[in-house]
Parts: structure tokens; C-alpha cells; sequence
């Protein structure tokens, strides 16, 4: 989460949190707080704007698969590790939390099987059978996050969760987040919740970042506009192909099922139905 006098901007995990972030930091000014964490209810004061991140679902999984494949990030870390992580959990930021979400966690034993997924970023089966293991009940208990205990988890994707989570629920909300159990209480859910001002999509990255300060009422010098389409993106994984490589017609209708929300209220369409 970034944090200046006017912005709040909020980082959902594989959206070009860190560029945006980077980009804020240099243009508006602020700090740094913690990585995807929550927004506290004293943040809502002062007429701060609200800035978020979406992605299209289909790349958004690609994406977080292939950054394992480069043996990065917390999911990674997560579910390949056997047993119970207790390392890199935010024990000093967070020691309360951080031990009730231990206490909750039950071990991995299929570590040897989640590595076997991450084998090699050019292939679409392995790919595959990543996506349908973190669309399984069995293996829901490693991913860590709350998000087996979450009635979400039973219709709802990893990605639309950390949305809700994000998003659609302030510190100490997580408990009425967990309560929701069908896709029709999501949906109000989100509309009675979000907190979002201006969603800044990582496809048009640049350009709704300008759009959001524009929203916000800050000038950005023509220079500076200029120079922030030529920036190297931040914190990518080594994936090769597109989209279409990946998915065959029953991973791209789970990821389309599973993620409705974000697909419908941003109106994402699916690998197989693009130019």
C-alpha cells in the first residue's frame, strides 16, 4: 500500500502494484507501508482518493504461475514448501494476526506436486494442471491467505478473493468477507463495499495512471507523462507466449466461471474470443 496526503493507492498482488507504486512515488510523492495488506479505517479521512489495480484474469494466472516458475513470490513460497511456512510471514509487522493465521493453517503434502507444476514456463500442461490443483478443494488448505476458510473459496477464485480482500473490505472486516457464501451475496457484496475510486488496469497501465491523477486533481507535467510510457515494467515473470498458448476450453471456462466478478464488472473477454 502507498500512501501520500491525497492518495491511498492499494496493491492487489500481480497487477503492476510495484510499477504503479514506483511511478507514484516519484510523480506524487508519499510512502510505502506494507505490501497487499488491508486499508485501516483511519486512512479514510482528509478526501483521500482511492486507486486500485485489476488485471484480465486469464494473464492474471498465467502470470502468478509463471512467476513460480521462476521460483518467486509468496504463493510460490507457499505451496511448495512441505508442512507449514513460518518463515518471510510478517511475524514483526504483524505478530496477532500472523499467529492466527498459523494456528489455522493445516500442513502441505503436496509441495513435491505443486513444484512439478512450475517445471517450465513454456508449457501450457503443466500450466494446466497448476491452474486445476488451485481450483481443487484438496489443495486449497496450501495456498495459504485465509482463502480455504473463506466461503469464497467454493465459488469463487484466488484472484477474486484477494479483490474482496483488498478492495471490498477495511481492516477487521475480513470476518463479514468470510461470511459470504454464494455468488448473488458476493456481487452486493462488492457493490456495498468497494472502496475503489479509480481502478487503474494493468493492460492500459500508463494511461489510467494518468487518468486516475488526472481524477485526483494533480497536474502531471507533459515530460513526465512522456517519460512514464518509456519505463521498463517492474517485477515481470519470464513467461514467453501468450495467453492462447495456455488455455485450452475448460481451463479458460474455469478461470471465466471462477472469476466472474472481475471478468463481468470490467469486461474481460476470454484468450479465445480476442483479436
Amino acid at each position: 500500500m502507498f500512501v501520500s496526503d491525497k492518495i491511498v493507492f492499494m496493491e492487489l498482488q500481480k497487477t503492476g502494484c510495484t510499477h504503479i507504486r514506483n511511478l507514484l512515488k516519484e510523480i506524487v510523492g508519499g510512502k510505502f507501508v506494507e505490501r497487499h495488506i488491508q486499508a485501516d479505517p483511519s486512512l479514510f479521512t482528509n478526501g483521500r482518493s482511492f486507486l486500485g489495480s485489476v488485471r484480465d484474469p486469464w494473464n492474471w494466472h498465467v502470470s502468478l504461475w509463471a512467476y513460480g516458475c521462476d521460483g518467486r513470490g509468496d504463493f510460490y513460497s507457499n505451496v511448495t514448501t512441505k508442512g507449514v511456512r513460518i518463515r518471510d510471514r510478517g511475524w514483526k509487522l504483524h505478530p496477532y494476526s500472523t499467529l492466527i493465521e498459523y494456528l489455522e493453517c493445516r500442513p502441505n503434502r503436496h509441495s513435491e506436486e505443486w513444484k512439478r507444476t512450475f517445471r517450465d514456463v513454456n508449457d501450457a500442461g503443466a500450466f494446466r494442471h497448476w491452474l486445476h490443483m488451485l481450483h481443487d478443494e484438496t489443495y486449497w488448505p496450501d495456498v495459504g491467505e485465509g482463502y480455504w476458510r473463506s466461503g469464497l473459496s467454493r465459488f469463487a477464485g484466488l484472484l477474486t478473493y484477494r479483490y474482496m480482500k483488498i478492495f471490498s473490505s477495511k481492516k477487521g472486516e475480513l470476518g463479514r468477507l468470510r461470511a459470504v457464501s454464494t455468488p448473488e451475496q458476493l456481487m452486493e457484496y462488492e457493490r456495498n463495499n468497494c472502496f475503489i475510486d479509480y481502478f487503474i488496469r494493468n493492460e492500459n497501465l500508463e494511461s489510467d495512471l494518468l487518468g486516475a491523477l488526472e481524477f485526483t486533481k494533480f497536474e502531471v507535467p507533459p515530460a513526465v507523462a512522456a517519460g512514464m510510457k518509456s519505463r521498463p515494467k517492474t517485477n515481470t515473470s519470464s513467461k514467453k507466449h501468450g495467453p492462447r498458448h495456455y488455455y485450452d476450453a475448460e481451463t479458460e471456462k474455469l478461470v471465466g466461471d471462477r472469476d466472474r466478478l472481475i471478468v463481468e464488472k470490467f469486461g474481460y473477454l476470454p484468450p479465445s474470443l480476442r483479436n
